[in-house]
């Protein structure tokens, strides 16, 4: 079986649906040797059937308003009652106006990020980025707009394949949180892509160990998505493997000092993985 790989800043990510069959061990060190990363890491064993400290959370099954619970339909009813979730279909109805609110939401969005890990972001790689995203048919670009007045308050996108649906990014400032835009959003994604596209699953990612957020656990409590335990794999270039032996007991001051430094902290994350990835390995002995 032949597997897609990307680099992301200096790590090896196995780019294939999370239930395929994991790449080898063999396999994942031939490859991270070609890409000359710091490491490579991939998941196996997807949706074991037991907690584990590694996993994808996913929706694998769409629940309309009337089989949600009170408190999960008042948020959602609320969500769509104040919010228009519409599907951005092509470039062509990307206009300098509409790109303008675009970007000053995601940049409102991301301002709410800690300085340690917010990103800065260039107006024109972000206009190129969408407009990749709107020319490729593996792409959807979402928008949220306020029912009233039609001022935008949210943007995400997804990235289709061939059985499932990855949620890749949703923005919405911290200050329109009280919409419920959130659960508007993640319950038409749901609607279109389950119930109307009959992918198998949409997938908000892995597990995230270096940004503080609670939107997994939103999205398990609001729109019945769960965690799907899996196993977590790394294998490092030579350097690295020596840098994070030599730095691995000393991971509990490092993470303080990582309160501080926004390159410690990163340092930290890694050792936190590293942990996890120890944890996970047990689990299936």
């Amino acid at each position: 079986m032949s597997y897609s790989w990307r680099k992301y800043q200096g790590t090896l990510l196995c780019d294939c649906e999370p239930h395929r069959e994991a790449p080898s061990k063999a396999e994942a060190i031939a490859e991270l040797r070609k890409s000359k990363a710091m490491f490579v890491r991939y998941t196996s064993d997807f949706d074991c059937g037991f907690p584990t400290e590694w996993w994808y959370c996913i929706c694998d099954c769409f629940t309309p308003l009337d089989k949600l619970t009170a408190k999960q339909r008042y948020r959602v009813k609320k969500g769509l009652s104040r919010c228009n979730v519409e599907f951005l279909e092509s470039d062509k109805q990307l206009t300098d106006s509409l790109f303008e609110e675009i970007y000053a939401v995601v940049v409102e969005a991301f301002s709410d990020y800690p300085l340690m890990y917010r990103p800065n972001i260039l107006k024109e790689d972000f206009r190129k980025e969408l407009l990749s995203r709107l020319t490729d048919k593996a792409q959807d670009v979402w928008l949220i707009k306020d029912a009233q007045d039609i001022k935008l308050i949210g943007y995400g996108y997804v990235t289709k394949k061939q059985t499932m649906v990855y949620l890749n990014q949703v923005k919405i400032p911290t200050k329109y949180l009280d919409t419920e835009a959130n659960a508007a959003f993640a319950y038409k994604i749901c609607e279109y892509y389950l119930n109307g596209q009959k992918y198998k699953y949409i997938c908000d990612g892995e597990r995230n160990i270096k940004h503080r957020t609670n939107y997994q656990e939103f999205l398990v409590r609001v729109l019945n998505f769960r965690y799907a335990y899996c196993r977590l794999n790394i294998f490092y270039s030579f350097p690295m493997k020596i840098a994070v032996n030599i730095l691995y007991p000393f991971r509990n001051i490092i993470k303080h000092l990582g309160k501080h430094s926004a390159f410690l902290y990163n340092v930290y994350c890694v050792l936190k993985q590293e942990n996890i990835h120890r944890n996970t390995q047990k689990a299936f002995r």
